[in-house]
Order: C-alpha cells, then sequence, then structure tokens
C-alpha cells in the first residue's frame, strides 16, 4: 500500500469478521462480502473504485464487478480463482496442515514458509510485515471456516464473460495454495484480460512489492473497455 499511496487514494478494509470489523456470527455468502464492499463505498463516497483482490478478495472483486458492474473501474486479481467445491480445498488442506496447536507464531512462520516460493531467499523484512499483521489484525477460525464454506458454495465460472473493465490476473509461479493454472484459466474466461506470472509464491505481493504496485498502477491506467477501438 505505501508503494501506491503517493499516486492513489488506498483504502484497504476488512472483511466481516476479521480485524476491526464486526464478529462474524452468522454464515455469509460471497454476494454478501461483495455487497459490503459497496457499503464501503458508499460511506467514502466513492461513485467507483479500481479494486484489488487477492485469493478469497480476489473472488469478491470478481462478485463485486459483475453485482456492481457500475462501481468497478478496474480489476487486479492476485493468486486467486473462481470459487466452487474443489478450489478452496486445496488451500484449507495445507493450510491445516500447517497449525501448531497452542503455539501461533509457530502456525504463523509454517503458513509463512508455505505462502512464499522460497523462504530461505525471501526479500529481507516479508517475514516481519506478514507476522505483524497476522498478529495485529488476527482472524477467529471461526471466520475462517466460513469463509472456506462461502467460497465453496459460490462460482464466477459461467459468468465471467461479463467482465467488461481492464482486468489484470497476477499469480506466483510457485503457489502452493492456488494452482497458477487456476490462475491461468480464471484470465482465459474474462475478456481482453492480462496475465502475468511472477517469480513468488501466494504472497506475491510480500515477495515482489515494487513489481505487484507497478502491475496495480498499469491496470487502473488501462482505457477503459468503452475507449478501446475496435
Amino acid at each position: 500500500m505505501s508503494l501506491l499511496a503517493a499516486s492513489f487514494d488506498v483504502v484497504a478494509y476488512d472483511h466481516r469478521g476479521v480485524g476491526y470489523s464486526a464478529l462474524a456470527c452468522e454464515s455469509f455468502t460471497v454476494a454478501d462480502l461483495a455487497d459490503d464492499a459497496v457499503g464501503l463505498l458508499d460511506e467514502l463516497g466513492w461513485p467507483r473504485a479500481h479494486v484489488m483482490g487477492v485469493s478469497m478478495g480476489g473472488v469478491v472483486a470478481q462478485e463485486l464487478a459483475l453485482r456492481h458492474p457500475n462501481r468497478v473501474e478496474s480489476l487486479l486479481l492476485g493468486c486467486t480463482h473462481t470459487g466452487g467445491a474443489g478450489s478452496p480445498a486445496l488451500a484449507s488442506d495445507v493450510l491445516a496442515s500447517a497449525i501448531v496447536h497452542g503455539d501461533k507464531p509457530a502456525t504463523l512462520r509454517n503458513i509463512f514458509r508455505v505462502g512464499v516460493k522460497d523462504p530461505e531467499r525471501v526479500r529481507r523484512g516479508a517475514w516481519e510485515e506478514y507476522r505483524d499483521a497476522a498478529l495485529t489484525l488476527p482472524v477467529d477460525p471461526r471466520t475462517t471456516a466460513l469463509q472456506i464454506g462461502a467460497v465453496a458454495l459460490h462460482s464466477t465460472a459461467e459468468r465471467l464473460h461479463r467482465i467488461n473493465v481492464p482486468t489484470h490476473v497476477v499469480h506466483g509461479d510457485t503457489d502452493r495454495l492456488v494452482p497458477v493454472e487456476s490462475g491461468e484459466k480464471l484470465a482465459s474466461t474474462i475478456p481482453g484480460a492480462h496475465f502475468t506470472v511472477l517469480s513468488a509464491g501466494h504472497f506475491f505481493w510480500l515477495e515482489q512489492p515494487e513489481q505487484t504496485a507497478k502491475l496495480v498502477a498499469e491496470t487502473c491506467s488501462a482505457p477503459s473497455r468503452e475507449e478501446v477501438p475496435l
């Protein structure tokens, strides 16, 4: 975010049940999360915004563009997929194996090692950035279960052809949580979408912050679909 703040008004928010948002006591859908994003835009007084969503947030961003197309200027979708029962199953199994009960620091370290391409060669400061964010804004396991359930019951696959804004799909070449093929398939289904593979794991924005900021800026400056000559 700090690399983008000099050129953009940047807002990062917590999904329901996460961080400083209210607890999620009942089940919710991806459509609910997309509507939450629109509610935030209303509060900010922003008629439209460039939208970046990674992992589950990427599924929410797709639904936001489909459900509220007049509120989205462009899309950057990172390390994500179209939803459905098969996609989150792999991630949940891998993450479950990383959990060390009663030892949160060890669990975070395991998740970080799974999330980056090479823990021994990751850029200096990436681990501390991830650790501090995770400890400052923890996610209740019950919320995580609700998120997995929401994504498993949701799919954008049959509707992606309706997205009509500049879209860039970004994926790490060594993503152990969401296979790079999922990102490639997603990009091939959205009309005119660009696809970029970075030398990174699932946490590509932590590993390649400058390149990620560059891709976001390029996506934001892309001409609208109406402006693209036929």
